[in-house]
């Protein structure tokens, strides 16, 4: 058995302590953040309690929103977990684990094993990737399948192994079981954009099987398509095929949607401090071009990946942060390679713009741990140990500056005191600033308190609850009836049998006022907004959340 040197060791405790840290530790503290989470947990704990997995429902109505592999995947775990709200998040935080290995291996094959650590570790520290493998969605699901299919048929035609094609041909259809046939137009996309701009790529392209490996993409996703479209028809089409798709991506459905550039700004934010390293990166492979050199194959696999994912999210007129999370792993990869070239020629005019993102991540980290000590000192109402947080980035920050600025030293072969950095801040975030937005979450308590009183045949209820319904669904247990407008809610009141109904203050004070005599059972205070402006000092005020009902 070879011997593992200290330094092996030492980085497979950091990764270990950083993982661990990033993914799992107290993963199912706190209960289901409204709309999305909540909503999907719901849908899935229906199709356990009816035990069919193969449609997806939500409030005991055809939910089409996507496809069922995520909610089958939830499934197993939330039946094998009995705290629910780890259970729903162990999928999307262990897909996140996986992701984060594929990097490595992709980096370690196409490059070395130091470069694939070091995209590893850039990947386990982003933001983006603490935020969604601790958010019960599937975008690091989704990002797994699709990202790990695309390396698997990169390796294949980069490094002459063909057999790895038909793993990714896989991958890519668990992605369409996923998230839709956006897996494959995505992974279409990036292989026809890369045969435009390469002659050498198209060649090793189409030597791939791709017309077999359709079809086995086709074999293994269309079933899901198929059997909606039997089962509920018309139903399926307008509510999946139009709404959730077509018209989502070319029609104007919703209001104060961002501009061109939102998708750029999201990861200059996501990927700090290594955000300079890779605009440094950008900007000498651009000068290369200019000059007539030519970019490897890898690096114009990279690119052409993130530019696809970032090209079709901006067209799209809907448009969420998360969306573009699958361009996250290659452009740590790309800054992986950034760090490995420098190490090899820190002087190398070819990377003159990388030096200076490498020499800018410093300065970056005590900017940020600079705007955090004002914000926790001055804005935001926290305990005092949330100033661990800024303190280990502006003391990491000022460690990096000596030693890049005047000592112009090249990188390390691992990023630690970077890496030690995020173990801290997720920490941080994990027992400071997490448990003070949990105790302003009152709806799923309100919930519980429904669900706790609540006989057989009383009816639920919530009246314009709005983001806040999915996890009240969730907390209460049963079917909520949805009310929305004054003559639901008149007609709701009116009926002979028992009712719980939930409520804001000031909905409440509305149908007081329009004559209908409802009786306060319950009342409780709460955040207004489950975004970190209720961390603020001068927080939005809270909201009542009233509990009216017929029994006394």
């Amino acid at each position: 058995m070879p011997k593992v040197s200290a330094h092996d060791a030492a980085v497979a405790t950091v990764a270990t302590v950083l993982v661990f840290v990033a993914l799992f530790w107290r993963l199912g503290a706190p209960t289901f953040w409204d709309p999305d989470e909540a909503h999907y947990a719901e849908t899935t704990r229906e199709m356990i309690a009816t035990s069919d997995w193969a449609a997806t429902f939500y409030n005991e109505q055809p939910f089409f929103d996507k496809p069922v592999l995520f909610h089958q995947l939830q499934g197993v775990t939330m039946r094998l977990v009995s705290d629910p709200e780890l259970g729903a998040r162990l999928v999307p935080a262990l897909a996140a684990l996986a992701l984060v290995a594929i990097t490595a291996w992709f980096g370690a094959v196409m490059m070395s094993w130091e470069t694939g650590v070091v995209a590893a570790l850039i990947l386990a520290g982003c933001p983006a990737l603490f935020g969604l493998a601790r958010y019960a969605i599937l975008d690091t699901v989704f990002t797994m399948f699709m990202f790990g299919g695309a390396a698997c048929l990169a390796v294949a035609v980069l490094r002459d192994r063909p057999r790895l094609q038909w793993i990714g041909y896989i991958a890519i259809a668990f992605g369409v079981q996923t998230k839709g046939p956006i897996a494959l137009v995505l992974c279409g996309l990036t292989m026809g954009l890369l045969m435009l701009v390469s002659a050498g790529l198209r060649r090793r392209l189409l030597g791939l099987r791709w017309v077999a490996g359709l079809v086995l993409i086709a074999a293994l996703s269309s079933w899901w398509f198929v059997y909606m479209y039997v089962r509920f028809g018309d139903g399926f089409v307008n509510g999946y095929v139009l709404d959730e798709n077509f018209r989502l991506f070319t029609a104007s459905r919703f209001a104060h949607q961002p501009g061109f550039g939102f998708y750029v700004q999201i990861l200059a934010f996501a990927l700090l401090p290594w955000t300079g390293l890779v605009v440094g990166r950008l900007i000498d492979d651009a000068r290369a071009l200019l000059r007539g050199e030519r970019l490897d194959d890898l690096q114009i696999v990279l690119w052409g990946w993130t530019a696809t994912i970032v090209g079709f999210f901006t067209l799209s007129t809907f448009k969420l942060d998360h969306y573009v999370f699958p361009a996250a792993p290659a452009l740590c990869l790309l800054i992986a390679r950034a760090w490995s070239d420098l190490r090899a020629d820190p002087a190398a005019t070819r990377y003159r713009a990388s030096r200076v993102g490498f020499y800018l991540i410093g300065p970056l980290l005590i900017v940020i741990g600079g705007a955090c000590w004002y914000f926790l000192r001055v804005r935001l109402a926290l305990p005092i140990g949330a100033l661990v947080v800024p303190a280990a980035l502006l003391v990491t920050g000022a460690v990096i500056v000596v030693g890049t600025v005047f000592r112009r030293a090249k990188p390390p072969r691992v990023p630690w005191l970077v890496t030690a950095a995020f173990v801290v801040t997720y920490a941080g975030l994990i027992l400071f600033v997490l448990p003070v937005l949990e105790q302003r979450k009152v709806v799923p308590d309100v919930a519980q308190w429904v669900a706790a009183r609540a006989q057989d045949g009383d009816r639920v209820a919530s009246y314009r609850l709005n983001r806040w319904n999915p996890a009240y669904r969730f907390y209460v247990g049963r079917h909520v009836e949805f009310l929305e407008d004054h003559a639901q809610a008149a007609a709701f009141f009116g009926a002979p049998q028992p009712f719980y109904c939930v409520m804001k203050g000031s909905e409440y004070d509305e149908l007081v006022a329009r004559g209908l005599p409802l009786t306060i059972v319950y009342e409780r205070q709460g955040m207004s907004a489950t975004s970190g402006r209720a961390l603020w000092r001068t927080a939005p005020p809270m909201v009542r959340f009233i509990v009216v009902s017929s029994r006394r």
